[in-house]
């Protein structure tokens, strides 16, 4: 009998243990889910505003200067402005920004006067690189605007739920700009 309770004990030991782990395990998921949810929709939000957008704008400064002419930057750049649906293009103060601020994607709707972070403090974002070409618009202009916006960084509630991302998107102007 005495043998048969340590056996039973053992084992219930280690199904206990088993459970607890998958239950940590559950909540570590859930909790990166969430994160993960939360930087999709600030990058989905971001190029769904830039598809309707015109006037793409990049620059390799964090505070926006001439964000009204549209500049292509090929190589990358760390700031992306357009102009929003039914906005007005010789006005600056109506322009949607969004850069790279303690490693956190912030955005403006007020041509950079104000910035707002658009990701949870649980997504650290270590690269951000906007790279727009076909943005002057030209006579001979044979480019239609587009946007690549490539970022990296760590997700997570704590450092055992870390993980690491690299996302890359493609954003092409709607309006025919050929």
């Amino acid at each position: 009998m005495l043998v048969a309770i340590t056996v039973f004990s053992m084992v219930m030991v280690i199904a206990v243990g088993a459970l607890l782990t998958m239950v940590d395990a559950n909540r570590k998921a859930q909790a990166l889910g969430s994160v993960m949810n939360n930087l999709n929709f600030a990058l989905e939000s971001m190029t769904r505003n830039a598809r309707i957008g015109t006037s793409y704008h990049c620059e390799n400064d964090t505070t926006p200067t001439n964000i009204v002419a549209p500049l292509d930057c090929p190589s990358g750049g760390v700031l992306f402005a357009f102009e929003p649906f039914n906005g007005n293009p010789s006005i600056a103060s109506d322009q949607v920004v969004y850069r790279l601020r303690n490693q956190r994607l912030e955005r403006s709707v007020n041509g950079g006067s104000t910035f707002v972070a658009v990701t949870a403090v649980e997504v650290q974002i270590e690269s951000l690189t906007f790279r727009v070409v076909g943005a002057p618009r030209a006579p001979i202009d044979t480019l239609q605007p587009k946007l690549v916006v490539t970022l990296r960084g760590t997700a997570g509630t704590s450092p055992r739920v870390k993980t690491t991302f690299a996302l890359q998107t493609v954003v092409s102007q709607r309006v025919f700009d050929i």
